[in-house]
């Protein structure tokens, strides 16, 4: 029946659930899907009410692709004990060959799939697990595959779980674009066959991420069952023929052997009597290396207080001179000052303040602590920031310690003589240096 002969038609087509015979009803999901819900009061036994959308959708495809291939495929068939419940069973038309196909989308465990297996190969029916998740433990313990869901309008696709043996790389190579119809018919065909891939060549060639996969089942034809034994036999030849040559090999050393050891006593007299001699004259020669040894050990010795004797003089007039250093820079940044009276400080710091108080309101901050030799024995000036303050300036630094203002912040001084001092000192670039037409001595008011 069409979809629109049973979607939205008045009466209702009495459809029922294959499942429990309870009745079902036509719908569409907000993303255009197509489905079918229970009627109200379904029973709580149905085996589809737990089955996920992707369990479900899988099993469509599955039965799809066997009714593609010309066999019949019937959805949740059970067995007659209750031993077993397939969902999809594959059936072929004289209905001698039958084959399981399993969709096992959550966790379980090797045992429990082991199980199930066993239980349909007891009944005489084959049995393939599916599965789309990335990791699949149990995968090459039993008859199984990964697929891949269809990306636009791609079909299903076989990425895991079938392999084919290459005679010449002497290994198996999975092979991770097949589409699942060619795999269904393959396997419903007998054209791939469940294979117990020999010990030496489960280590299985995939390519990028992972370039190497253990496998000791595998999906493949039976040419590649075939290409392995004859890889195998011919493995097994040549190391047949490495263990004659290496018996060959061996006796060959141990006669050389024998020789040798003859050739090795007579030459260990001659060696002992030589090393004798040898021993002797070496002892003397030792003897007479200790004691330059130690001469020189002595001379490296008092070589080294005498430049550890240096090291500390230079260290101390280094720091000798540092200190007087500092002591010029301070009676400096003294004289400095001393030619500005409290009012002209003020002056100063009232034309640094002002422009940016008018321009930005934003208050600046002079350093309480005075001159600082961090900034040149001039006075740090900060701006508020949001997490607190930053420098914004220096006002008037010593000529003498420019080298201590920090790079690249401006330095404010009252006139361009004062400017002049700093810009010849040459530690400081001019356009670093602002100055006011201020005068260099205090005016006097005229009452």
């Amino acid at each position: 029946m069409s979809w629109g002969a049973v979607y939205k038609v008045r009466p209702r087509v009495a459809l029922r659930c294959p499942a429990c015979g309870h009745g079902v009803h036509a719908k569409v999901s907000s993303r255009k899907l197509r489905y079918f819900a229970h009627d109200p009061g379904r029973p709580d036994d149905c085996v589809w009410l737990n089955e996920s959308l992707e369990h479900h959708l899988l099993k469509l495809e599955l039965a799809t692709s066997i009714r593609a291939v010309g066999w019949h495929a019937e959805l949740e068939v059970r067995a007659p004990d209750g031993s077993w419940l397939a969902d999809v069973l594959a059936a072929s038309h004289d209905g001698n060959h039958r084959v399981a196909w399993e969709v096992q989308l959550s966790p379980i465990t090797d045992d429990d799939i082991a199980d199930r297996t066993l239980r349909y190969r007891r009944d005489g029916i084959g049995v393939c697990w599916v599965s789309t998740a990335d990791r699949i433990p149990w995968i090459g313990s039993v008859p199984s595959i990964r697929v891949r869901e269809p990306k636009e309008n791609q079909s299903w696709t076989v990425i895991d779980g079938v392999a084919g043996f290459r005679y010449t790389d002497g290994a198996w190579n999975l092979m991770t674009d097949v589409s699942l119809v060619d795999f269904i018919g393959w396997v419903l065909r007998e054209k791939s066959i469940v294979h117990q891939v020999l010990p030496r060549y489960r280590r299985i060639w995939r390519g990028s991420p992972d370039r190497y996969v253990r496998r000791h089942l595998i999906w493949t034809s039976p040419h590649s069952v075939a290409e392995e034994t004859r890889h195998n036999l011919m493995r097994q030849r040549q190391e047949e023929w490495k263990r004659r040559k290496q018996e060959q090999e061996r006796a060959a050393a141990q006669r050389r052997k024998a020789e040798e050891e003859a050739r090795r006593q007579d030459e260990q007299r001659q060696r002992e009597e030589r090393e004798a001699a040898e021993r002797a004259m070496r002892e003397q020669r030792w003897a007479e290396q200790r004691r330059q040894w130690e001469l020189q050990a002595e001379q490296d010795r008092l070589r080294r207080e005498a430049e550890e004797h240096l090291r500390q003089e230079q260290a101390q007039a280094a720091e000798q001179e540092r200190l007087r250093q500092e002591q010029r820079e301070q009676q400096a940044a003294h004289h400095w000052w001393a030619e500005v009276s409290a009012a002209q400080d003020q002056q100063l710091r009232t034309a640094v303040a002002d422009p940016v108080w008018k321009k930005e309101a934003t208050r600046l901050t002079f350093d309480d602590h005075g001159p600082t030799a961090e900034c040149g024995y001039g006075i740090p000036i900060y701006r508020p920031v949001r997490w607190g303050t930053q420098l914004y300036g220096v006002l008037r630094p010593c000529p003498a310690s420019l080298h201590r203002v920090p790079r690249s912040v401006p330095v404010f001084v009252r006139n361009a003589r004062e400017a002049q001092l700093l810009t010849e000192s040459g530690a400081i670039e001019s356009d670093r240096v602002i100055h006011f037409d201020l005068p260099d001595y205090e005016q006097l008011s005229l009452i």
